[in-house]
């Protein structure tokens, strides 16, 4: 059987794959597990992260041995311009994930020249896969998704975080002050790639966030697109995966334009 992005069983696999990652995910939550600091800077990786980053890499070198690998934990493998790149966040919340809060995911992507071409975003406390392929729709469990029709920023849920290290502490502040005055309904989940799912299905009516990584987006980008959705960068310009420094405003076209005009005025992020 043919393995290249119209096969069916490149669907199976990707969605399979996240699954088991998630059930190991689902069997050790509120159970005891090792832990450890990647930057210092709030930055953690568990045991959990690393077993099923382990997991995914073994079945896709199996099954793809040609595909080289881009993963949160373990880098880039035999990455070439031209190449199908799998794109992996095993775990993404880690925070969450530790201290029992019951929103993290994994993230599985497949990227061409940095546009996501398929991708799976799996929440393995509330069952639910989120499944995007281009050019073919996204999906929830199977049934067919589309992002919300909110258009005043007044009554619109909104998430907006960053990463310390990347954006401008003062200049999101200010930010957040701004919107505050229009909307009284923020929100941060600490999961980049599943909240961006529920921008996608309207759970969350818009998402932004700076200094976020190819592995959080590579799905994710894809379900907004699939769901009818805008996303962008701080710019208004297209997501571009390959890049290291991702930033994010995604919502419904009417609203992502309200937002991205006040985020166009802010000088540096």
């Amino acid at each position: 059987m043919r393995k290249d992005f119209g096969a069916v069983r490149l669907d199976d696999f990707i969605q399979d794959l996240a699954r088991t990652a998630g059930h190991i995910q689902k069997k050790a939550f509120h159970h005891t597990y090792s832990w450890r600091s990647k930057t210092g800077k709030g930055d953690i990786v568990t045991e959990i992260d690393e077993a099923c980053e382990r997991l995914i890499l073994d079945r896709i070198t199996r099954e793809f041995p040609n595909y080289p690998i881009l993963s949160e934990e373990s880098g880039a493998f035999g990455v070439e311009e031209d190449m199908p790149v799998w794109v992996i966040d095993p775990l993404d919340g880690t925070r969450n994930y530790k201290m029992g809060i019951p929103f993290f995911c994994t993230s599985i992507g497949l990227v061409r020249k940095g546009v996501p071409e398929i991708g799976a975003i799996y929440d393995p406390i509330h069952d639910e896969m989120f499944f995007a392929e281009r050019g073919k729709g996204a999906f929830v469990n199977g049934e067919r998704i589309s992002i919300g029709c909110e258009d005043s920023l007044e009554d619109a849920i909104v998430s907006i975080s960053w990463v310390k290290q990347k954006v401008n502490r003062h200049t999101f502040l200010n930010f957040i002050d701004e919107l505050s005055h229009q909307t009284s309904y923020f929100r941060r989940f600490g999961s980049a790639a599943l909240v961006t799912a529920y921008v996608a299905c309207g759970r969350v009516d818009a998402y932004m966030q700076g200094g976020l990584n190819p592995w959080d987006m590579a799905a994710a980008v894809l379900l907004i697109e699939e769901a009818g959705g805008m996303i962008t960068d701080f710019q208004g310009k297209p997501i571009d995966i390959r890049n290291k420094d991702i930033e994010v405003v995604t919502a419904n076209p009417k609203l992502h334009s309200i937002l991205l005009e006040k985020v166009i005025r802010r000088d540096k992020w």
